[in-house]
């Protein structure tokens, strides 16, 4: 009896290591593995900034403008590298806008809504340093609340990107007179 219950004792206790060591092992693997996956679904929204590209270069305007929408990364970034290129990816989706609008009405740009995108998207570059930053504090309160600006901003700035697109189809429509 006391045999039976020492290798039940044992068996639950390798049971228990065992599982600790599998978690520790899935953990490490998740950040490495997390990473690729982050960078692999940003790719794709580059290469979604690339079909915009072609699309202008054959004058699809409407096509152009889904796409250079579509191309805005508004996810979670857990990677300082990361979080460097997509805005740098945003600052030439920006410039990309600019580019069509300005040809659209002969030099000049008039889109009410650009300033306000500029002013999220660097609101969201400063919300990503220092949520990179309270990460390596041990406050998670602050992580907490950081995410959850960061998420707010991402609504603010589809917003702000619906309209900014919507103002620049609307340039492409010809003004009527009754």
């Amino acid at each position: 009896m006391l045999n039976l219950l020492l290798a039940a004792l044992v068996v639950s206790a390798s049971i228990g290591l065992l599982l600790y060591l599998v978690g520790l092992l899935l953990n490490a693997a998740s950040l490495p593995l997390g990473g690729w996956m982050e960078r692999r679904r940003f790719a794709r929204y580059v290469a979604r900034a690339h079909r915009c590209d072609a699309f202008m270069k054959q004058g699809r305007t409407d096509q152009a403008l889904r796409q250079l929408r579509a191309a805005f990364y508004l996810h979670e970034i857990s990677n300082r590298s990361l979080a460097t290129s997509v805005a740098n990816h945003h600052t030439g989706l920006l410039s990309r806008l600019i580019s069509m609008t300005s040809e659209m009405q002969d030099g000049s740009v008039r889109l009410l809504s650009l300033a306000k995108t500029d002013r999220l998207l660097t609101e969201r570059s400063e919300l990503l340093r220092r949520y990179f930053a309270a990460r390596q504090s041990p406050r998670q309160g602050r992580v907490r609340e950081l995410r959850s600006q960061l998420h707010a901003n991402s609504r603010d700035l589809s917003a702000a990107l619906e309209q900014l697109i919507a103002e620049a189809r609307a340039l492409r429509q010809p003004v009527r007179y009754h």
